[in-house]
């Protein structure tokens, strides 16, 4: 196989940001088994390494008309990779951290068992109204808390402004602060 140059690079980046997909095509069965044996060996998952690739194919793709921007498109690959790989890892500790916190809240003997029930009715009252949100209102609300995604991250993700974006994260949060308030209030008094 010869070596593929630069000047190629570029001729395969400007046939995909004219949408021609076919080129596209090239460029992942090109790089595709690289990039997956590269976080396959950081994550020791291959679903977890297929998931990410396949996650950074789809935002090049969506992203097609800036890729004539890139320099090296091996290293803007592998680099794009690494981000993705600590995003994940990021995620991960953070529900991991989640999921600790509601052991060793469920764990803790001196919690009366009606605290735990509260507590339980509590998380699953506000879990059910975030699905009770409007679709864009609620995946942009699960973006920005469980994703951990910031404003800007999801409104290139979605292709909207991060105005939008921050609109619809106060609309999440003002209703689920007026549930949660009526719910506060009524065991208050009880």
């Amino acid at each position: 196989m010869e070596k593929i140059t630069k000047s190629d690079y570029d001729h395969l980046l400007a046939s995909i940001a004219a949408d021609d997909q076919k080129s596209f095509s090239m460029l992942y069965d090109l790089f595709c088994p690289d990039l997956t044996r590269h976080v396959l060996s950081k994550v020791n998952e291959i679903s977890v390494a297929e998931d990410i690739v396949h996650d950074l194919f789809l935002s090049l793709w969506k992203n097609r008309k800036n890729l004539l921007e890139i320099e090296s498109l091996p290293a803007y690959l592998f680099s794009s990779c690494r981000y993705l790989v600590l995003a994940y890892y990021r995620k991960r500790a953070t529900q991991e951290k989640y999921v600790d916190f509601l052991d060793y809240e469920f764990a803790d003997s001196s919690l009366a068992i009606e605290d735990r029930l509260y507590y339980r009715y509590i998380l699953d009252m506000i879990e059910s109204e975030i699905e009770n949100l409007p679709e864009k209102c609620r995946e942009i609300f699960k973006l920005s808390r469980s994703s951990f995604l910031t404003n800007r991250q999801i409104a290139e993700k979605l292709a909207i402004s991060e105005s939008t974006v921050e609109n619809h994260i106060n609309k999440a949060i003002k209703r689920l602060r007026t549930i949660t308030k009526k719910h506060f209030l009524f065991f208050l008094f009880f």
